[in-house]
């Protein structure tokens, strides 16, 4: 695991979305209070991979260490984006170009977080989500998508979120968590994880439903 000593502050934030002006604006004008201080970016930060780039290479060369989790936004194969990789070779697009840019992904060694309440591992997790957050009266993915289609409010994941070359979303999502078991179980005792992103879009209606952990010991951003 990367370490990298300092005080400063453990930040986050989190649904960017930079192709809104005003906050494509506010971006530019984020700034570090110091030299020290890490950001923590969990997801939604654009839909195409351009936008992606200019956000995350803006914040990388003001924080000390930006880490990044994907959004489903960002997943996305939009019809305005000119880079058109679907599924796991967008992702995998989007970690090389994270690495290029020094922003730590999911797929990085656990960088170490030794300022305020450390040592803690810092893990971005990118899990995807199963289908089993469903709306009342529903059983399974099927009928809760049913339900969505019947009332003309469908998650725009179900058309521009492809799982290739899994057969299926959820699947995407089993191999994700156990990957993901297997790495967390190998960081020692000592050195806990002290944030991660789970993220779950049921199809439905409902919005989409994100929780996100606030870091172990770190100032509230």
């Amino acid at each position: 695991m990367e370490s990298t000593a300092g005080r400063g502050q453990l930040l986050a934030i989190s649904d960017l979305h930079i192709g809104y002006a005003e906050n494509r604006a506010l971006v530019e004008k984020m700034r570090p209070e110091s030299d020290d201080d890490w950001l923590l970016v969990a997801g939604d930060v654009a839909e195409t991979v351009a936008d992606i780039r200019w956000a995350l290479e803006t914040l990388a060369g003001r924080f000390r260490k930006v880490i990044w989790a994907p959004g489903n936004h960002e997943l996305w194969t939009h019809p305005k984006d000119t880079v058109t990789l679907r599924g796991l070779a967008r992702y995998e697009h989007l970690v090389d170009l994270c690495r290029e840019l020094g922003v730590t992904t999911p797929e990085d060694p656990y960088p170490v977080w030794e300022g305020p309440g450390g040592p803690v591992a810092v893990a971005p997790l990118f899990l995807l989500y199963d289908y089993s957050f469903l709306p009342a009266g529903c059983d399974t993915k099927e009928q809760g998508l049913e339900y969505a289609h019947g009332t003309g409010v469908v998650c725009t994941d179900e058309f521009m979120l492809h799982p290739d070359p899994y057969p299926t979303r959820d699947a995407w999502c089993r191999a994700r968590i156990a990957e993901t078991e297997r790495r967390l179980a190998q960081l020692p005792p000592s050195c806990p994880p002290c944030w991660s992103t789970t993220t779950r879009w049921t199809g439905t209606p409902r919005r989409s439903c994100t929780t996100r952990s606030s870091p172990c010991g770190a100032a509230p951003g």
